[in-house]
């Protein structure tokens, strides 16, 4: 798993996301739960670029967090 379900709600509220969201509720699911991008398709009914861009998007916001307070991931 990428993140906590905690770091992952926090980075939603910074990034003022809506968690109800299917894009939000996707990406979760990947970043959190573990499951495939295809999965989270299947799962939300949204397209495969709105969970990639939305997987990207929280992703890059974890690393950029992870690098200001020094916890980058190895």
């Amino acid at each position: 798993m990428a993140m906590t379900g905690e770091q992952y709600d926090a980075l939603v509220k910074l990034m003022r996301g809506k968690p109800e969201s299917p894009a939000c509720r996707a990406a979760r699911r990947v970043l959190v739960d573990g499951v495939s991008q295809a999965e989270a398709v299947r799962e939300a009914g949204i397209t495969r670029g709105t969970v990639s861009k939305a997987v990207r998007s929280y992703t890059e916001a974890d690393q950029l967090m992870r690098a200001v307070y020094g916890e980058e991931k190895q």
